[in-house]
């Protein structure tokens, strides 16, 4: 699994986790809406975002999570897009991110983002 933006990436695999995908944006992908912020997502300072994200995702199962976005790829490597394009900064950074640190200390797995050395 990885991460990458819908800019970035068009390929196989493709799993929206926002609110919702650019216009213009290729068919092809699939949408898991569990992992998309919620309604405050541009709306509160960034450290307010981690908290309201972290709750949102501490009532999900990162097992299950993990297993249903790979079963969503449909045989491919998923990649789980959004919108903002690296490089990261304390002003553009995205969620994505918090869902690859989230499997990552949860389940162990290491989710990269697409074409950017760690």
């Amino acid at each position: 699994m990885q991460t990458s933006s819908f800019k970035t990436y068009q390929g196989p695999g493709r799993v929206s986790i926002a609110r919702y995908a650019p216009r213009g944006t290729p068919k092809g992908f699939r949408i898991f809406k569990p992992l998309a912020p919620g309604p405050w997502f541009n709306s509160v300072s960034k450290p307010e975002y981690e908290r309201l994200y972290a709750e949102q995702l501490s009532k999900l199962d990162p097992r299950e999570t993990f297993d249903k976005l790979t079963e969503m790829a449909a045989g491919a490597e998923p990649v789980l897009l959004c919108w903002e394009v690296p490089p990261f900064t304390d002003d553009n950074w995205c969620h994505r991110r918090l869902v690859a640190k989230w499997f990552h200390d949860e389940l162990g797995e290491v989710v990269d983002e697409l074409g950017v050395s760690s």
